[in-house]
């Protein structure tokens, strides 16, 4: 398989002014150590002109091996192994170059399995439940507007770099579940985090986590006894939480639409708070399309095409 270069060309002109302003500088941007970083001039992103190596064929994001290559490292954070990226392209190739419909139903259908992959699940999805199970949840509803309860989070840059934290080489699930470990005794020590919880008795503790998830957990008494008995931490018990069955069935919906802002956009969500038709903007628009049908995987699908075939996600590349 032929390794994929980045060549960066750049020509920048500069214009003197009487008032003799500093021109702005060129900046690296590295989200996770070894995968490709950005480049900016000040605060705009230049993009790279990619070719393969040895000619001057432009690779570019309709390419099938740049398309796979970006899912891994936009949802897994890390390259892909020879296997899978001959997996994915073997589909892609199933299609004929003629049948554009079918093209775009495949890379759309191949994306979201990223998202539904056990080593996405692993870890973003669990990163984002902490972040719904002890803080709260952005509202998924334009009757949720105006709930107080509801918050803006998490922000992209803050969830990247909680991803970052559990993200391994080659997915090491070992190496992950540690870390996983790790995060949650650290989660527990922020300030944010600890003004909220630290000075709750364990049973407090177990219900401000069930009340802020909104849900109801069977084990709720048991997850008590194991805190007063010493069984379990109260790291374990936010991680057991965030991990139950009841949380992924309640935030599944929500942390798939999230994912796709953070995964393709590299952005925030808009919920446009005060907007004169919220149902149809942004992320309340797309939370709402699942009470469309019943097909969930058939929705995921549709919703990430309109993600991928969106000039946004385009002019990235």
């Amino acid at each position: 398989m032929k390794k994929l270069v980045a060549t960066f060309f750049l020509t920048i002109l500069i214009a003197g002014t009487v008032f003799s302003q500093s021109p702005p500088t060129l900046r690296i941007v590295t989200e996770t150590p070894g995968l490709p970083s950005e480049l900016f001039y000040g605060d705009i992103k230049v993009k790279p002109l990619r070719l393969r190596p040895g000619t001057n064929t432009v690779i570019t994001i309709a390419d099938y091996d740049f398309f796979v290559q970006q899912q891994y490292i936009d949802f897994l954070r890390r390259f892909p192994e020879p296997t899978g990226l001959q997996f994915y392209l073997d589909i892609l190739n199933g299609c004929h170059p003629s049948d554009i419909e079918c093209i775009k139903f495949t890379r759309g259908a191949i994306s979201a399995n990223f998202f539904r992959s056990p080593e996405f699940q692993r870890k973003g999805s669990y990163v984002m439940y902490l972040y719904m199970v002890s803080l709260g949840q952005r509202p998924a509803t334009v009757d949720e507007l105006s709930n107080p309860a509801k918050i803006d989070r998490p922000h992209y840059a803050e969830f990247m770099a909680d991803l970052g934290t559990i993200s391994t080489p080659n997915d090491d699930p070992a190496l992950t579940n540690q870390k996983k470990d790790e995060l949650s005794v650290a989660w527990l020590q922020r300030t944010e985090v600890n003004n909220i919880y630290g000075g709750l008795s364990n049973s407090a503790f177990v219900q401000k986590l069930v009340d802020t998830a909104g849900v109801t957990l069977p084990n709720q008494a048991q997850l008590v006894s194991d805190l007063n008995g010493g069984q379990k931490t109260r790291a374990q018990v936010l991680r057991a939480v965030a991990e139950s069955p009841q949380v992924d069935e309640k935030f599944y919906k929500q942390a798939f639409v999230t994912m796709e802002y953070f995964g393709y956009l590299r952005r925030d969500p808009e919920i446009c708070v005060g907007s004169p038709n919220p149902s149809q903007c942004g992320y309340i628009f797309h939370n709402e399309r699942f009470k469309l049908t019943a097909d969930k995987d058939f929705l995921e699908n549709t919703i990430v095409r309109g993600f991928i075939e969106s000039p946004e996600y385009i002019n990235r590349f």
